[in-house]
């Protein structure tokens, strides 16, 4: 249960400053930038999961 509340603020946090970034260096909306932050927030929400995972066993 830990993990999942974990990686779902993970999830939010790595979006917001992934969003952030990409505004930094002036990168277009659009499609391609949502599924890149998407998926970058989700591998990191897989890992904050997996360590705690690794932690909490």
């Amino acid at each position: 249960m830990l993990s999942l509340i974990l990686s779902a603020v993970a999830f939010f946090v790595a979006g917001y400053f992934i969003n952030r970034y990409l505004d930094s260096i002036d990168a277009p909306k659009g499609t391609t930038r949502s599924i890149l932050k998407f998926c970058a927030a989700l591998l990191i929400a897989y890992g904050v999961g997996f360590i705690v995972d690794l932690i909490t066993s």
